[in-house]
């Protein structure tokens, strides 16, 4: 069964290399590390702090003024002819998970991307995250075939959302 969120969550903009916002950053990319150690082999290099604060959006999420979740928006510019921004560093901590904070998050990219006039979004998930791949699907995103300097191979699965 699924808690929904209890308690105040809020979400808002913070620069991934300070604060709360840097750790969690760490966090996530530590997980990763250890679920996909052969990203770097298959060409999948994150974006680093310093990228997404200079050319994106990073989010974090707090509930009861705890930083227990992020995500972030990349520029992506046209994507099958549609501008379009890539969904990226999404991460809630376990303490927190089941409670429908990721989806939080990922409509609150959604309606920054809208503002930012993109028309579609585009991200980028693998099979070692079941519970990942449920949330994009539950919350509209269609697979797709890779995009932008991605490549094709059996631990990326690639989905778009039309906005």
């Amino acid at each position: 069964m699924i808690a929904e969120v209890s308690g105040t969550l809020t979400i808002g903009e913070e620069d991934p290399r300070t604060g709360d916002a840097q750790v969690l950053y760490n966090e996530m990319q530590a997980f990763t590390d250890l679920t996909y150690p052969e990203d770097a082999s298959l060409g999948i290099f994150p974006s680093t702090p310093e990228e997404v604060a200079d050319e994106g959006v990073f989010a974090v999420a707090r509930l009861d003024k705890r930083a227990v979740g992020t995500g972030a928006l990349m520029p992506l510019g046209l994507l099958d002819g549609e501008a379009a921004m890539e969904v990226k560093r999404m991460y809630v901590r376990d303490e927190a998970r089941g409670r429908r904070i990721a989806e939080q998050i990922l409509r609150w990219l959604e309606i920054l991307a809208r503002a930012k006039g993109a028309k579609k979004l585009a991200l980028l998930c693998g099979p070692r995250q079941p519970a990942a791949l449920r949330l994009y699907e539950r919350c509209g995103f269609v697979k797709r075939s890779a995009f932008g300097t991605y490549t094709e191979n059996s631990l990326s699965i690639f989905f778009e959302k039309h906005l």
